[in-house]
């Protein structure tokens, strides 16, 4: 385990207020995004509940994942425990999703990375501020429209970092339908960013 990882641990155990403050900050909204995509309304909730079994649980941790990936599984748990879904909702067959087309797959490697990344976006004007926060928004919409299944594996992936084995242990489904439903998701996101650097979304 990190050394500043286990510092942190360490305040955390002890209750220390600025550290607790500062880990909640830091993880609270993604934690209420991914909770959002299994439970709706009572995401808030969840992640509370989330929250209190993590600094209980705190003292036992082992390190065998980072701290971000450790409170993302517990978020998980507790969103499938409080709703009882049936983790199979998620489990949709590789042929299901492969049974769609996929006009810009060339974009993703095997690996589900980019093989031309867009370049980077530095806003340095009034009107490209205003034209990033509009694709933020036009995002937004787009990811709240996806399939519960492709919403959920994007955001354990893209935005908490979990490796695909881990997302597949937490949904129980296979390595490949988490691979595909993450590369159905970037396509339809990047549709989106097309078509806004093309000017058709505004």
């Amino acid at each position: 385990m990190e050394q500043a990882q286990q510092i942190l641990i360490t305040k955390l155990i002890q209750r220390e207020a600025v550290a607790c403050r500062q880990f909640i900050q830091e993880h609270h909204s993604r934690l209420v995004s991914i909770a959002r995509t299994i439970v709706g309304d009572g995401a808030e909730d969840v992640v509370q509940e989330a929250w209190l079994q993590a600094f209980k649980a705190l003292p036992n941790f082992e390190g065998r994942a980072s701290l971000k990936t450790w409170l993302t599984r517990i978020t998980v748990n507790a969103a499938y425990g409080r709703c009882r879904y049936e983790k199979s909702r998620v489990a949709l067959s590789l042929d299901q999703v492969l049974a769609e087309t996929m006009p810009l797959a060339e974009r993703f490697d095997d690996s589900g990375h980019w093989h031309d990344p867009l370049a980077h976006w530095q806003a340095e004007t009034p009107e490209e501020i205003l034209a990033r926060q509009q694709l933020a928004t036009l995002l937004q919409q787009e990811l709240n429209k996806l399939p519960e299944a492709q919403r959920l594996v994007w955001l354990l992936r893209d935005q908490s970092d979990l490796e695909f084995k881990e997302i597949a242990e937490n949904l129980q489904i296979t390595e490949a339908n988490v691979r595909v439903l993450l590369h159905r998701a970037r396509l339809k996101l990047l549709a989106v960013i097309n078509k806004h650097e093309e000017g058709l979304l505004c």
